[in-house]
């Protein structure tokens, strides 16, 4: 079985990823390469990842001369990849286990298994105040155990999946998805519409690398528009809105009647909340509320 480590990298400094990839392939002489593809990120920091990685046994490095964005990415590895099982990494992401590739060889070896996710976790300190909205969010909703990921299977997150290659040429990420987010999400949908076997494993790297409370922000709201369109223009069974759960809560204030009440709650109380989240100093149930305003501003303006 052969393993390709596949890393879309933007502006993100991979050395010490890949170095730790290559030493386990090494010393366990595992059947695996490691490919390296970068998203047009700047001059200097794709000048300085070629040059690292350079000299790095069973790795091969790629660049591109546009950004082509988080799906069509992924999908570019169909053709530079060589083996028949493709693990994808996130280039700011670090691994926290010396058998982390091992874990992955052994699973897939011992039963067929079209996907396997080992998941991401976040470091457990507490970081500075103008980036603790990014670490609380992920500490608390989606830095979870392989049994609490089991419950919602096809709810995964694109870091640290290991899928057969010729399952993912026939179900790539949607290149209609543009700029960031919930490329997953519909990814996840589709598999389990398709029933693809999908396993959870206690295999995860560490998320290393946290956006500001400002850039997370606007990385939450061009997520949202995402997901709307996503919602409209793709996936328009109910079926995939009973696997969002901003969607469903959504819905459920419209079913009751309750919209009217939400606008006029974030009309209210919006920036004040949004300072706060910007701040640090914030409720879980705060950021939900940002996330379900943001999603009813961006319902009612596709809807004019």
């Amino acid at each position: 079985m052969d393993v390709s480590v596949c890393i879309p990298v933007f502006n993100s400094d991979v050395k010490k990823l890949v170095t730790a990839l290559a030493e386990q392939i090494a010393l366990n002489q595992l059947s695996a390469e490691i490919v390296v593809l970068d998203d047009a990120s700047s001059i200097e920091m794709e000048s300085q990842n070629r040059t690292a990685l350079q000299e790095l046994n069973h790795t091969r490095y790629f660049s591109l001369p546009k950004n082509v964005g988080r799906s069509a990415i992924r999908n570019r590895f169909i053709d530079l990849a060589t083996g028949d099982f493709l693990l994808f990494i996130d280039g700011d992401s670090e691994i926290i286990n010396p058998n982390f590739l091992e874990n992955y060889t052994k699973t897939l070896s011992s039963s067929p298994i079209d996907l396997l996710y080992g998941g991401s976790v976040y470091s457990e300190d507490a970081p500075q105040a103008n980036y603790f909205l990014r670490w609380k969010y992920s500490w608390i909703r989606e830095s979870k155990s392989a049994q609490e990921r089991s419950i919602t299977p096809y709810g995964f997150k694109t870091n640290n999946f290991i899928i057969k290659k010729s399952v993912f040429s026939s179900f790539p990420f949607d290149e209609r998805i543009q700029g960031y987010g919930h490329e997953d999400t519909l990814f996840g949908f589709i598999l389990c519409k398709n029933k693809i076997v999908l396993n959870h494993v206690e295999n995860p790297v560490l998320n290393s690398c946290l956006d500001t409370n400002d850039i997370f922000l606007s990385k939450t709201e061009e997520a949202i528009k995402n997901l709307w369109y996503i919602h409209k223009n793709i996936a328009t069974e109910m079926d995939f809105v009973e696997n969002v759960r901003l969607l469903k809560a959504y819905y459920r204030l419209k079913n009751r009647g309750l919209l009217p009440l939400l606008k006029l709650s974030n009309y209210l109380l919006g920036k004040y909340n949004k300072r706060l989240l910007l701040s640090g100093r914030f409720t879980i149930r705060m950021f939900d509320f940002f996330k379900l305003s943001m999603l009813l501003k961006q319902a009612s303006t596709q809807d004019k």
